[in-house]
């Protein structure tokens, strides 16, 4: 099988050596900088990524990350999404391999969303980024999802962990406004206006 990984960033140069080991069992990487103004670009490039710029305006991450899926080729078999700051656990394409069957459509499997500071998780749920090349799609300005075109053919495991490690010093003020477009452009989509909510009670 043809598994190729594909993102977004932006001003990431801390992460992308990390993030590029991590992806390089996969057999392509593809990448849509969307206005890095430091080295990330140019750190990818040096390390054989597939990269492209574009800067998304106004800003919406399901329209980068929908730029960023049609980077990859159409024969690929598997579509990983990741961002800059994750990490997979070794091994993962060939867990992957064994547990995509014929009819799968889209993959759950381990994500650490917070790590303490000996690496033990501290929120652990599902994650469902790793899916089939067509018929997918992302949506929603922010905390954005895919959607697909048909009946989806879910395959779960516990053996795929994603890792995560933000940076804790990037803003997030770019979500409250898209959050608001969010629920403005569903009203009655429980998960926006519960992200919205949340976002409220940041505030």
């Amino acid at each position: 099988m043809k598994v190729c990984v594909y993102a977004i960033s932006k001003n990431e140069e801390k992460f992308v050596e990390r993030w590029v080991k991590s992806m390089s069992e996969a057999d392509e990487i593809y990448v849509l900088d969307t206005g890095s103004d430091d080295n990330t670009v140019k750190k990818l490039k040096e390390l054989d990524v597939n990269v492209s710029v574009e800067k998304i305006t106004p800003w919406r991450f399901d329209v980068a990350r929908n730029k960023s899926l049609e980077l990859v080729p159409p024969d690929t078999d598997i579509c990983v999404c990741t961002d800059l700051d994750e990490v997979f656990e070794p091994g993962w394409r060939k867990i992957l391999e064994e547990v995509w069957q014929e009819d799968t459509t889209r993959l759950r499997y381990n994500y650490n969303w917070l790590l303490d500071e000996n690496n033990i998780p501290k929120v652990n749920f599902y994650i469902e980024k790793i899916h089939k090349r067509n018929e997918y799609k992302w949506t929603h300005p922010v905390h954005e999802i895919l959607s697909y075109d048909g009946v989806e053919k879910f395959v779960t495991t516990d053996e795929i962990t994603l890792n995560h490690y933000p940076d804790s010093t990037k803003s997030r003020s770019s979500y409250l406004p898209l959050l608001e477009l969010s629920v403005k452009e569903n009203p009655l989509d429980d998960r926006n206006v519960h992200y919205l909510g949340r976002e409220y009670m940041y505030y």
